[in-house]
């Protein structure tokens, strides 16, 4: 009876050789070119608006978004931002902030979900809210900056 080493040593490196990394899930072309985010029934890419672009880096797991002007977070004055992605879908990411001071009831930092809803519209949700949930914010890719 052969045992899995002689099996390893007959076969070569086959045995020792990692396993195929999965393919990102996330198409980051959904989110190529300027965003801006609606809060209410102004144009959401109107000059009032900040508009920003996101930059999905697969390999690392990160979300940068650059915003086009300074503007004020909720962790702080900024003009750009970055993430962890934690998970991915065909049509979804999990990030967690760079320096998130939010917490959920347990005391770690909250996650937001992006939801692609429809080409070009993106919506948010924390991970911890019921599913289907949502906040008011919607994303609309816009035409230029």
């Amino acid at each position: 009876m052969r045992t899995p080493a002689l099996i390893c040593l007959l076969l070569g490196n086959a045995c020792f050789a990692a396993p195929a990394p999965s393919p990102f899930p996330f198409d980051p072309s959904q989110l190529s070119g300027w965003w801006a985010e609606s809060y209410d029934t102004d144009p959401a890419c109107g000059p009032q608006n900040l508009r920003a672009t996101m930059n999905i880096d697969s390999v690392a797991k990160r979300l940068d978004i650059q915003f086009d002007r300074s503007w004020k977070t909720e962790l702080g004055e900024k003009d750009r931002t970055g993430a962890n992605i934690l998970s991915a879908t065909a049509r979804t990411l999990v990030v967690q902030y760079d320096g998130e001071t939010r917490t959920k009831p347990n005391g770690k930092p909250v996650e937001w979900e992006l939801s692609m809803v429809a080409p070009g519209v993106y919506r948010w949700r924390e991970t911890g809210w019921p599913p289907g949930q949502v906040n008011t914010v919607v994303g609309i890719r816009c035409a230029n900056p």
